[in-house]
């Protein structure tokens, strides 16, 4: 009796083992979108030292003020800026045997109009910005273009697909199962870094070539076989 008990479950769980299997042809597909950005976020930082915590604060948000009227000069929507907490810390200076307040607050800034980039970074410097944390590159139509790029990753696999039937003899039937690996932008190396805002503004060179960014989906098909 429990050899038949066994064996009954050994034969359940090979059923469902086997149920498990997928059937099909199974394929990755990628597509890629590239387009020209339109937009580009920057993140820009201020930093500040004062003998007294009140002091640092103060020089903070003077600079943080002045941008903020300067962005506004210029145009930029106040729903496209956003300021970061800001920051404070203390440091002991043993040559003086004092402390010392520092003081850090970031920006960012998306510009909707790329060509602003050189005046807004350099006005931005005038005003007791110390540097620029990152550029990233964006498109104001990233929903379309994503789209774009699934629905090629779906042909793609489905070309794959067929590739595979034809070499078997055999015809590929409707698709069982879709998922979406990853959908994202890799922009193409498209800045000259920017080390030192200062030798930027003085050279007076552009410091911005927008390029290309590639937009991409991959996706993983399972199709169905029609002997």
């Amino acid at each position: 009796m429990k050899k038949l008990f066994l064996a009954c479950t050994l034969l359940f769980a090979t059923i469902v083992v086997a149920q498990e299997q997928p059937s099909g042809i199974s394929v990755n597909g990628e597509g890629t979108v590239k387009v020209v950005p339109d937009e580009v976020l920057i993140q820009v930082n201020v930093n500040e030292e004062a003998q007294t915590a009140k002091e640092v604060k103060a020089s903070t948000d003077e600079v943080i003020d002045a941008v903020l009227k300067y962005l506004k000069k210029e145009g930029i929507d106040k729903k496209n800026i956003q300021t970061e907490y800001i920051r404070l810390a203390k440091s002991y200076k043993y040559d003086t045997k004092t402390y010392l307040f520092q003081a850090n607050q970031s920006i960012s800034i998306l510009l909707t109009d790329v060509s602003q980039y050189d005046k807004i970074t350099q006005g931005l410097l005038e005003l007791g910005i110390n540097g620029i944390n990152s550029v990233q590159f964006k498109s104001s139509e990233m929903e379309k273009y994503e789209s774009q790029a699934r629905i090629k990753a779906i042909k793609n696999a489905k070309a794959k697909a067929e590739e595979y039937a034809e070499a078997l003899g055999v015809k590929v039937g409707a698709p069982i199962f879709i998922s979406e690996s990853s959908t994202g932008n890799y922009p193409q190396p498209q800045m000259m870094r920017m080390v030192d805002m200062k030798e930027s503004s003085a050279s007076g060179n552009q410091t911005l070539a927008v390029g290309e960014m590639e937009i991409m989906a991959q996706v993983t098909v399972n199709f169905a076989i029609i002997q």
